[in-house]
């Protein structure tokens, strides 16, 4: 809400210096620092220096003069020179001592000189003698005392005001809620904030309905009115992002109440809707959006939802199209069109749609994402993996993205590359797969210690998982951990049974270990299964180890004859 008050006093400043011909009963937002000038008719227009010239003359001529005085005094104020300014009010006061507005222009004045328990005197003084009542009496009188420090008194001040001023909504009274807003805003009293924007808000709303722009009170209605919708703007969004979009329903519902030109809350709105399970409500938003504004980008993105909500992609993508055709730098409408061609397996259109203004230092990681999952689909694995590596960068905690990107390294052999993002993808979602497959990769990239690490994690997660014991087993004998292996094939025989490959397996780690008579134990069993030239080869070799050349010369030659050799 701050910054609708910021600018709402940032507009009383720039308000605050008005030329001379202001009239006295029809006070400006900024009523606690204009003064009130007598307007000159039928006079042509003068430069200053001429103005204060002609009325330096007049009071000359006739020091009883008191609206050559009060106006000479606006002069010097407009210019800053509150000093003067506050003289030539003395001299209007003196001539005329019943004339509200003259006391009132000495009371702003003293309060641009700090002179703060003279000008309350003041502006006491045009309370009970402004011909109208000094309607802004209240807050000159509770801007004096937040000027002088009493924060308190003023609140009370303004409070008095808006009671004394009656129920009807009046530009006085928005004045003295905005007065009494800010002192809230101020001290962090969200709770009077809400309070007053509740009960104000909605009235402003129906004030401006029936007022044109540029009247008195309507800058302060608007801020009201906006400044209550950002409250609840902000509020709904505190709701969805606490996992409770059903909650934030009624609030953009009543900001887009209060603020009806607010097309963009329409898409929210819609949104809280489906989430609260209200299909027929969000459907009725987004017809009256068709209705009321068809050439807004914010109507079609609301039928969009409406339509994608019932599962007609088709027709959902369609409506998106129409916004971002209306608004091609919606950027959100054109990923939500790339996504939806991708559930639609459209993958080249969606690729376009997702790459376009596509800037990986700056978007969003969740486009950055689906846009390399469209190239991923076209097979297209090498661009995808910068998009991906920028994704896990700023998401880490987005498993699907470390899986993909250990995915896309694996499509295109960099084994080393995907170990870690395999890795990664099995800490958010334990599946032995995930872990299996870095270790494949660490195996083949010839790292088998971190290989044999991650086939453990695997078979500790499912001991029954044939694949990694087989492979562990075989990252044992490739780390030159014989023992672990010649185990880890007997643990595997155990898993699948009897089989050449673990046979022939074992056996080789038990000749790596010279332990001769176990290596030929297991190659012989592993005949019993399958005769292969490797196989008849190694027994060759574990005979010749024992010095038995004969026998190894033997079936060496099996083995070539096997090959089809002579």
């Amino acid at each position: 809400m701050k910054r609708f008050l910021i600018t709402y006093l940032v507009l009383l400043v720039l308000v605050a210096a008005l030329p001379l011909g202001v009239c006295a009963q029809q006070p400006d937002a900024s009523a606690d620092t204009a003064l009130v000038a007598v307007p000159a008719e039928g006079k042509p227009e003068l430069t200053p220096e001429e103005k204060k010239a002609e009325l330096e003359a007049r009071v000359q001529a006739d020091p009883a003069d008191g609206v050559a005085w009060n106006d000479l005094g606006v002069l010097y104020a407009s210019e800053e020179d509150f000093t003067k300014a506050r003289d030539c009010f003395i001299n209007a006061v003196q001539t005329a001592p019943t004339e509200g507005d003259y006391h009132r222009n000495l009371g702003v004045a003293f309060s641009h000189l700090d002179m703060d328990e003279m000008a309350l005197r003041e502006f006491q003084a045009y309370r009970s003698l402004d011909k109208l009542g000094g309607k802004d009496y209240w807050r000159l009188i509770g801007n004096a005392q937040l000027r002088s420090g009493q924060k308190d008194e003023a609140a009370a001040t303004f409070r008095e005001g808006i009671a004394a001023l009656g129920p009807d909504l009046s530009p006085d009274t928005m004045r003295l809620v905005l007065s009494l807003l800010k002192i809230s805003d101020e001290d962090g009293d969200e709770e009077t904030e809400r309070e007053l924007l509740g009960q104000y808000a909605s009235r402003a709303a129906a004030w401006l309905q029936v007022h044109e722009d540029g009247q008195d009170g309507w800058l302060e209605a608007g801020t009201l009115v906006k400044s209550r919708v950002a409250m609840l703007i902000d509020d709904a969004k505190l709701m969805e992002q606490s996992g409770l979009p059903a909650e934030a329903a009624p609030l953009y519902q009543e900001a887009y109440d209060l603020e009806p030109e607010r097309l963009d809350l329409l898409p929210h709105l819609v949104d809280s809707l489906l989430s609260a399970d209200r299909e027929m409500d969000a459907r009725v938003v987004a017809r009256l959006a068709r209705d009321r504004a068809p050439d807004q980008p914010g109507t079609w993105i609301a039928s969009g939802k409406v339509i994608e909500h019932a599962g007609r992609l088709e027709d959902a993508a369609a409506a998106y199209e129409k916004a971002f055709d209306l608004d091609s730098s919606l950027e959100d409408v054109r990923v939500a069109i790339g996504n939806i061609l991708l559930r639609l397996g459209r993958d080249a259109e969606a690729s376009r749609y997702l790459s376009a203004g596509l800037n990986t230092s700056v978007t969003k990681p969740e486009v950055v994402y689906n846009y390399a999952v469209s190239l991923m689909r076209e097979k297209k694995y090498h661009a995808a993996v910068p998009a991906l590596r920028r994704v896990v960068q700023d998401r880490p905690e987005m498993a699907q993205a470390w899986e993909a990107l250990a995915n896309c390294c694996l499509a295109t052999r960099q084994y080393s590359a995907a170990i870690e993002p395999f890795e990664k993808a099995y800490a958010f979602n334990p599946d032995p797969k995930l872990i299996f497959l870095a270790g494949s990769c660490a195996q083949k990239a010839e790292r088998p210690d971190r290989a044999i690490a991650d086939y453990t994690q695997a078979l500790a997660a499912d001991p029954t998982y044939v694949k990694a014991r087989y492979n562990l087993s075989l990252a044992y004998r490739d780390a030159g951990l014989y023992t672990e292996a010649a185990a880890s094939f007997d643990e595997l025989i155990k898993l699948e049974g009897p089989s050449y490959r673990a046979y022939y397996s074992q056996g080789l780690a038990y000749y790596y270990l010279k332990d001769y008579p176990a290596a030929l134990g297991a190659f012989e069993l592993g005949l019993e299964y399958k005769e292969t030239p490797e196989l008849l080869n190694a027994i060759g070799r574990v005979h010749a180890a024992t010095g038995d050349k004969k026998e190894a010369v033997a079936w060496y030659d099996m083995a070539k004859k096997l090959q089809g050799g002579s």
